[in-house]
């Protein structure tokens, strides 16, 4: 028996590769029961190229085809599953990933034969087994088949369970390489908070079975589980940094404890690794960054959206406050942990005076880095049925590869101001700073179109390293020459 997972990794960063958790951990379950496991990576710049012959030449002799798909990527996992249809009528195909769970109504139109809907461990390995030894898989819980819509078993609740996660399926060494040293993993699932953007809401809707409990959906695996883990890791592989990618481990001082202390121990005193993670803001105080501090937390990742409270607690349903956020930076600060802040553009109800309110909150936070995308509704969200709701959508696709442009409409910002505000943000921030050099580079661009704009994005990011190297005061300015991503700089003596 032989299962071959496909990962359409074809929407990435600047080309890099991407560690894809569900197929690690599958993998892993598979594997455990005795399966053959292969995996199709496709990167056109480092793995499989996206072409069907290539893929097609790759997928003889196989029993089950299992593809993993955001909605963002499932127009590729839907292609693919074409090809695979034409070549292999007779093997089954199976949709898994947050495409799958959030919009089951895609079943019928789709190529796949299954959509598992929620957690895939139980039920992959179920079918797997069904398969092997010739008996019917049609009625597995949590999948939508042909011959109807089978119940949703709930969620597992013994992480521990679960074998460590199966780094071999993928080439660990080269993205590794690709990401100098960071390796991704997590350790929890389920977020207790509600944020209109985040598909979490729509997990604990599917998930959530009859018997099971609200209170114990958050989940994590056991601080002794996580840590063996990591030391399996750190004996094959050159892992520079710990990228732990979990919604919201902090919120457990008690389970964070047992954590660092271990993490202290066995990871960063003896190997010297770093780790980042991320936290809610209203989540940090002393204890817990002493805590990080000491066991070699190198950033924190906070989600701070926009400088209007309104937006991000009203229709972002953030619930944290600009208090929360600047006692969290000074705290960091002080135990000297870099801050991050995920921004957000083009929330419904921008506008210039919220965008400077952005602006300004980042000048009193001066987080040492920012990550600035648009915001791109997914599909289901509360946000998401607001957008719709309103009229607010573009017509055509939803595309994240697309981060020149918002997918949404304004009545009172053009596609070249709202261009203007994300890209340009740190010369706002730096001429609302300080500097009239800022102001007028910002002026040098503001008649050029949206698509003049996409064209001068090296020329801007050239512009900006030379208005850097002229700065005498501390000031932000673009991280190693990425378009999204900006950081405080602050290796001159701040004299403002």
């Amino acid at each position: 028996m032989r299962v071959l997972f496909i990962y359409p990794d074809i929407i990435t960063l600047h080309g890099l590769m991407n560690f894809c958790p569900p197929v690690h951990i599958l993998s892993a379950v598979l594997k455990r029961e005795g399966f053959k496991v292969d995996l199709i990576h496709i990167n056109d710049e480092h793995g499989i190229k996206y072409d069907k012959d290539t893929i097609l030449n790759l997928t003889d002799g196989y029993d089950l085809f299992a593809v993993t798909a955001t909605s963002f990527s499932y127009k590729y996992a839907h292609e693919i599953a074409g090809w695979l249809k034409e070549r292999h009528p007779s093997v089954l195909r199976i949709l898994g990933g947050c495409h799958a769970t959030i919009m089951p109504e895609d079943f019928e139109s789709s190529n796949f034969d299954i959509f598992c809907v929620g957690e895939g461990e139980e039920p992959l390995k179920e079918l797997a087994t069904a398969l092997r030894d010739g008996k019917d898989w049609t009625k597995i819980p949590n999948f939508i088949t042909r011959y109807g819509v089978n119940p949703v078993r709930g969620f597992l609740r013994d992480l521990d369970s679960l074998p460590y996660q199966d780094f071999e399926i993928t080439d660990t060494k080269k993205i590794l390489e690709l990401r100098k040293g960071w390796l991704s993993l997590s350790f929890s699932r389920g977020c207790p908070y509600e944020c209109s953007f985040c598909i979490n809401h729509l997990y604990k809707k599917v998930e959530i079975g009859e018997n099971d409990k609200m209170s114990d959906y958050l989940r994590r695996r056991s601080p002794e589980n996580s840590i063996s883990e990591l030391e399996s890791i750190v004996s094959k592989y050159a892992v520079e940094y710990f990228n732990i990618d979990d919604d919201l481990l902090t919120v457990d001082k008690k389970w964070m404890k047992e954590f660092t202390d271990k993490y202290t121990e066995r990871i960063f005193k003896p190997h010297g690794i770093k780790y980042i993670l991320n936290a809610r803001s209203t989540t940090i105080d002393d204890e817990l960054a002493k805590m990080l501090s000491t066991s070699g937390c190198r950033e924190v990742r906070i989600g701070f959206e926009t400088g209007n409270e309104k937006l991000r607690n009203g229709l972002l349903y953030k619930k944290v406050s600009d208090k929360s956020l600047l006692k969290a930076c000074n705290i960091l600060d002080k135990y000297n942990i870099m801050s991050v802040f995920f921004m957000m553009i083009g929330i419904p109800g921008e506008s210039w005076d919220t965008y400077f309110e952005t602006v300004d909150m980042t000048i009193l936070l001066k987080p040492k880095l920012i990550r600035m995308t648009f915001l791109y509704p997914y599909v289901h969200t509360r946000i998401y049925d607001y957008c719709i709701e309103n009229g607010l959508f573009r017509e055509g696709e939803i595309d994240d590869n697309n981060d020149i442009a918002s997918p949404l409409i304004f009545d009172n910002l053009t596609d070249e101001e709202l261009f203007c505000m994300k890209f340009m943000f740190v010369w706002h921030v730096n001429a609302r700073w300080f500097g009239e050099e800022y102001q007028w580079a910002i002026d040098e661009y503001k008649d050029f179109s949206l698509l003049g704009l996409k064209e001068l994005i090296p020329e801007i990011i050239e512009m900006d390293q030379e208005l850097s190297k002229n700065c005498t005061h501390s000031h932000y300015r673009y991280y190693s020459g990425n378009p999204n991503y900006f950081e405080y700089y602050d290796n001159i003596k701040d004299t403002i």
